[in-house]
């Protein structure tokens, strides 16, 4: 019992690191104030999901971006303070959710669902892990190949030649052309340069780059992670790194003469509507919004508990704010296609531009940190669950690290779409975590409440959790019904 006990803060520690786009660092010991409990939920919510915003506010249009933005940071606010409410009812009326602080949802689960809602919360927390983890290879990969690209252009261009303002992925500007019937007219925009050309095969983000990130398999059988923890600040400054490179870009682009909302023709043209964004940009935002597996260890410490429903909201607006502030800048300011905006932004850049070498290298470290610290986390929650053991031995260790290194890997070589995978696994997780369990776990506790019956349970409860669990499941299945590439 000392033994688990011993690393049950070990365990707490990573559940802050479930969400692909924050690592949040451990708060150990005393009460936080709200802000720094405001600041701790943003930083678990902000990552990399913000290189990705331009493109995905793109494929939805002005107005509905917005619209979806609004609606999408309101529900997934909601179906969270729920999980913060439930835990404080269940506090204490298990073994699993005794303690004097609140426990996690997971917990929860299991003490109004039985075994089952434990091992469903676990899934969706995986699903997600893992589909971070896919994205951060695919990602790895593109820095990596950005880097080492940005380098041998800059050591081989002649200082003559003009650093473009931007560039438009060559095969994308054909499609636009092709959609708007313009293959033969004569158009003023970049022809546009492909994004994948290398100086040889050897070192291409497709064919080679992912198989040489192999290494980081090696990485992730290290029994003791505590050196990647260390690099948990880096995280912040990545994030304020991929800012300043957006609104320094859009500051010398300007916006004015980048935007047209009536001729569709114009490569500035910004839609107001598009039904493939009703399904994309919610798909994105279900990894983006995403904390609820992390919110009652993040809270749990606040100085005055009853302010948790308010420091949460804060958190959110801030979250909303960011992402908003990034994505609609860079879009409406971007002059080449709008269609051709990357799904990861900092693609659309010069590989000669001073700023871009620096942005790959830093978040190729910052990623390469993380990479381990996620792994580590699949490892402890399952083999605690399962073998109730966080180091079953490297053989096993090694073969389930080998399986997602290896889902990573193949993504990267024959399937890069970082949207894609975003909102499948995003969408998938908010089904399970963000919409069913804190729904079904409050009328549990309502009819646990009005005295065991379900008739019991307010029909507004019945009416409201129940269209949200049904959009939770429409929001899946809609990723399927459009092709976002």
């Amino acid at each position: 019992m000392a033994k688990k006990k011993e690393k049950e803060p070990e365990a707490e520690e990573f559940i802050n690191q479930q969400k692909f786009d924050g690592i949040q660092e451990k708060i150990e010991g005393g009460k936080n104030s709200s802000l720094t409990t405001i600041l701790s939920i943003w930083n678990c919510v902000m990552g990399s999901s913000l290189l990705s915003m331009p493109w995905a506010f793109e494929k939805a249009g002005f107005t509905q971006t917005v619209f979806i933005m609004v609606l999408c940071g309101i529900m997934c606010y909601y179906t969270a303070y729920l999980c913060i409410k439930a835990a404080e009812k269940a506090r204490g009326k298990s073994e699993k959710t005794a303690g004097p602080g609140l426990p996690e949802f997971q917990a929860v689960c299991h003490y109004y669902m039985g075994p089952w809602g434990e091992r469903l919360a676990l899934l969706a927390a995986d699903v997600i892990v893992i589909g971070a983890l896919t994205v951060y290879y695919v990602l790895m990969s593109k820095f990596f190949f950005g880097a080492g690209m940005s380098i041998y252009q800059l050591s081989n261009s002649n200082s003559s030649e003009p650093v473009m303002p931007f560039v438009d992925d060559q095969q994308c500007v054909a499609k636009q052309l092709n959609r708007t019937g313009q293959f033969n007219s004569t158009f003023e925009v970049t022809e546009g340069v492909d994004l994948k050309a290398s100086f040889s095969d050897a070192f291409h983000v497709n064919k080679s780059v992912p198989l040489y990130l192999l290494f980081v398999l090696a990485l992730c059988c290290i029994k003791d992670s505590s050196f990647f923890n260390r690099f948990s600040a880096f995280g912040t400054l990545t994030v304020f790194l991929i800012f300043f490179a957006a609104f320094y870009k859009a500051g010398k682009w300007g916006i004015g003469a980048n935007v047209d909302f009536s001729n569709e023709l114009s490569p500035h043209y910004v839609t107001q509507f598009d039904f493939k964004g009703t399904a994309v940009l919610p798909g994105i935002l279900s990894m983006a919004y995403f904390i609820h597996s992390a919110v009652t260890t993040l809270v749990k410490d606040n100085k005055d508990q009853s302010k948790n429903a308010r420091d949460l909201g804060i958190a959110y607006i801030l979250v909303f704010v960011t992402y908003t502030l990034l994505g609609l800048i860079f879009y409406l300011a971007y002059p080449g296609w709008k269609g051709c905006i990357t799904d990861m932004f900092i693609d659309n850049f010069d590989k000669r531009e001073w700023i871009v070498p620096m942005l790959h290298i830093l978040m190729f470290i910052r990623i390469l940190t993380v990479y381990p610290l996620l792994t580590y986390f699949i490892r402890v929650q399952n083999f605690s669950v399962f073998m109730n053991t966080e180091w079953p031995g490297y053989t096993k260790v090694f073969l389930v690290n080998l399986a997602i290194v290896a889902v990573g890997c193949s993504c990267a070589m024959f399937y890069d779409k970082i949207g894609d995978i975003i909102r499948y696994a995003g969408s998938f997780c908010a089904m399970i975590y963000m919409f069913f369990l804190p729904c079904g776990v409050k009328m549990l506790s309502q009819k646990e409440e009005n005295g065991g019956s379900w008739s019991n349970v307010p029909v507004w409860s019945w009416v409201l959790h129940s269209t949200l669990i049904v959009i939770g499941l429409a929001n899946f299945i809609i990723q399927f019904t459009v092709t976002a590439y």
